[in-house]
C-alpha cells in the first residue's frame, strides 16, 4: 500500500483568503494526495456563514469524498480585542479514502496555556489495509508543544497499531521530537531537512511514521504564497 499525504496550516482568514484559497485548491489538485490535513481551519462568522468553514469551502472545489471538521476552540478575543460573534479554530481532514472510524481527543491544557488543543483520530482504509492518523496542532510554546507531543505518543501507544502523527506540531527544537518519539517513530525532518515556516527560517510541521509499519518514500516542503506555512507532502508505503 502506498499513500500520499499533504499537511498545511492554512493561516485562518489572514492575507487575502479568497486569493489564497484559489492557490491552495490548485496546489492540492496538482499534488493529488490521498489525504489532506489542514490546521488553523476556521469557521468564522465574520467571514463565512455559520458552518461553512474553510475546509468545506476548499472541498466545494476539490470534491473529496470525505470532509471532517473538528472544532478545537472558540475564540473570545483576537489581537487583544474581544470577539462577540462565533469564531472557531479547528482541524480538517479531506480524503478520497473510506473512513472506518473518527473521534476527537482533547489534549490536556496547562494552566498558563490560553488555547485548547485536540487530536483528530481517523481510521482509514486503502487496498484492504487499515491505518490510523492522529492529526493535530499543538500549542505554540516549546514546553507546551513538547508536553502535547508526549501526550500524543502515549495515547498512540494505547492503540492496537501505532498511528501516523502529523500536523503543525509547533516544535522548533527537533531534539525534543527525538527525545519523545524517536524510539517508535521515524520523523520527516530527520529524513529530509526542510523549512516549513519561512518567515522565521523554522520548521514547525512534521509527519511521524511508526517505524515498524511504514517507510518514507519521498518528502517535499512546497507551496509559495499558500499560507505563512509551506505544505509538507509525503509519499509513504506500508511495510510488508
Amino acid at each position: 500500500m502506498e499513500l500520499k499525504i499533504l499537511s498545511l496550516n492554512i493561516f485562518r482568514y489572514y492575507q487575502n483568503w479568497e486569493a489564497r484559497k484559489s492557490k491552495i485548491v490548485s496546489f492540492i489538485k496538482e499534488v493529488n494526495p490521498d489525504i489532506v490535513v489542514l490546521q488553523e481551519c476556521f469557521d468564522d462568522s465574520r467571514y463565512n456563514e455559520g458552518g461553512d468553514n474553510q475546509g468545506i469551502q476548499l472541498n466545494k472545489e476539490l470534491s473529496f469524498e470525505n470532509c471532517i471538521y473538528s472544532i478545537a476552540e472558540k475564540l473570545s478575543s483576537e489581537g487583544g480585542s474581544p470577539i462577540d460573534v462565533p469564531v472557531y479554530d479547528g482541524l480538517c481532514v479531506l480524503t478520497k479514502l473510506p473512513i472506518l472510524h473518527y473521534e476527537d481527543i482533547g489534549l490536556m491544557q496547562a494552566n498558563d496555556d490560553k488555547h485548547t488543543r485536540i487530536i483528530q483520530k481517523v481510521t482509514l482504509s486503502k487496498e484492504g489495509e487499515n491505518f490510523t492518523i492522529f492529526h493535530t496542532h499543538f500549542s505554540n510554546r516549546d514546553d507546551l508543544a513538547k508536553t502535547h507531543l508526549r501526550e500524543a505518543v502515549n495515547l498512540a501507544k494505547k492503540e492496537e497499531s501505532l498511528p501516523i502523527i502529523l500536523g503543525d506540531l509547533n516544535i522548533k527544537i527537533q531534539d525534543d521530537i527525538i527525545d519523545v518519539a524517536g524510539n517508535d517513530f521515524d520523523i520527516s525532518w530527520f529524513v529530509k531537512k526542510y523549512i516549513s515556516y519561512p518567515s522565521k527560517e523554522e520548521t514547525l510541521d512534521y509527519v511521524l511514521l511508526p517505524k515498524h509499519d511504514f517507510n518514507f518514500e519521498h518528502i517535499s516542503c512546497l507551496g509559495e504564497d499558500l499560507s505563512d506555512h509551506k505544505a509538507i507532502v509525503t509519499d509513504i508505503s506500508k511495510k510488508n
